[in-house]
């Protein structure tokens, strides 16, 4: 059992089934993870960069994607949302149709406006964190709260609510599992793709100039990760000195520009590990990695297993 304090960073959160309700956690950085992430805003909104593009989830809506692509909110404020993380292993183990799959893989969030749907799955939620074995009991609504369970099932402390002693079986997880399934089901079926998100002059607390060359230099290492890249190069497409344009992208995002790169070079390359039969050498070459030992090295890294470990897992 894993349980990610309120004073914690998303980034430095354990890898397992995730569920929080309440304001938005802290997060100080782009980052990236592999699980599906739902995001439901009942109250508010959220801002992100995705993948260097704007992107804002607003009340009512509720938004499924992939989190392998890098990344972060640019506004945390204060709101009543409702995360589940779903360990991207499990989501393959479900064996859903590849017409539910496909579009998950695309690298772009899948958006919907649902509020009843949003709000009836964010009070199932505050269920699941009790019924999940070794979970934390969610806050009570209007409150911070956050649950987490390895997706292996170790065991860990069960807390109370004042209702619950906290004791679960086999027979309660199992169906708050299921539940989970359903529920993502039923997104996936009501969502389509976003329109153009909100300018970015509105979208957080960092200047609007910044934003927005930030969000050109992160399209631009979506666009040319493939190939050598330069810095310099990065800099150029915005207008900037190569050390401010690295100063100002760490201080917005939260990563260095080479970082960024390395994130949308592992992206793209279990992007095509799970959806195409190429050899891994041609993936390696395909998602911009210099040699074949810096492509095993930081795809290994990131998803906890070789690459061929990972193949593996999304054709079984």
């Amino acid at each position: 059992m894993t349980q990610l304090p309120l004073g914690d960073t998303v980034e430095e959160m354990p890898a397992g089934l995730w569920i929080r309700r309440g304001a938005p956690p802290p997060m100080f950085s782009m980052h990236r993870h592999d699980d599906i992430e739902v995001n439901l805003v009942l109250h508010g909104q959220l801002h992100y960069l995705f993948g260097g593009q704007p992107l804002t989830i607003r009340e009512g809506e509720i938004a499924v994607f992939w989190a392998a692509q890098p990344h972060g909110l640019v506004d945390s404020r204060t709101g009543d949302m409702c995360w589940v993380h779903v360990p991207f292993s499990m989501f393959l183990a479900w064996g859903l149709p590849e017409s539910q799959t496909a579009p998950l893989l695309s690298a772009q969030p899948l958006i919907t406006r649902a509020p009843e749907l949003a709000s009836r799955i964010a009070h199932m939620a505050e269920r699941w964190a009790l019924e999940i074995e070794g979970s934390e009991p969610a806050a009570p609504r209007g409150r911070e709260g956050a649950v987490g369970a390895d997706p292996d099932g170790r065991e860990g402390d069960a807390g109370t609510d004042g209702e619950h002693d906290g004791a679960t079986d086999d027979d309660s997880a199992e169906i708050a599992l299921l539940e989970i399934q359903a529920a993502v089901r039923r997104i996936l079926r009501a969502s389509s793709r976003p329109g153009p998100g909100a300018p970015l002059g509105d979208a957080g607390s960092a200047p609007a100039a910044r934003l927005r060359q930030v969000s050109a230099m992160a399209q631009f290492v979506r666009d040319h990760h493939q190939g050598p890249l330069a810095i310099a190069d990065i800099a150029a497409a915005v207008h900037l000195t190569p050390s401010h344009a690295m100063t100002v992208f760490r201080r917005t995002a939260g990563v260095t520009l080479g970082d960024y790169v390395t994130m949308c070079r592992v992206a793209e390359a279990q992007r095509l590990l799970l959806t195409t039969p190429l050899r891994i050498t041609e993936i390696a070459d395909a998602a911009g990695f210099g040699s074949l030992s810096s492509f095993y090295e930081h795809v290994s890294a990131a998803c906890g297993m070789t690459p061929r470990e990972y193949r593996r897992q999304g054709s079984g």
